[in-house]
């Protein structure tokens, strides 16, 4: 996973966000704000209209994600219809993944 760079000026501890977030707020819309606990970071603040592409991006991988899963499943169907299981079978015998399953 790609790990996440940013200047010293984005980062500030929980005390001064508490006590200056009207001037963080103002950061935000420009670029993330990291807010510290401990010497951690604890908390993102970001402008809305960043959240909001964030959100669309992520809805939009998401719905890419089931697509590909779905594809995936439509294909191993296709290629094998014998591998096809009704679903009162499933629920009624123990399968390899189901909860209980013992080889």
């Amino acid at each position: 996973m790609k790990k996440l760079t940013f200047t010293a000026d984005q980062l500030v501890s929980s005390t001064t966000a508490s006590k200056k977030f009207g001037e963080l707020r103002r950061k935000a819309k420009d670029l993330p704000q990291f807010i510290t606990e401990n010497g951690v970071v604890d908390t993102v603040l970001v402008g809305y209209p960043y959240f909001e592409q964030m959100f669309e991006r992520l809805t939009q991988l998401e719905q890419q994600e089931e697509e590909r899963i779905l594809n995936e499943r439509i294909d191993r169907i296709t290629q094998d219809p014998a591998s096809i299981m009704n679903w009162n079978e499933i629920r009624k015998e123990p399968h390899e993944g189901a909860i209980g399953y013992s080889f």
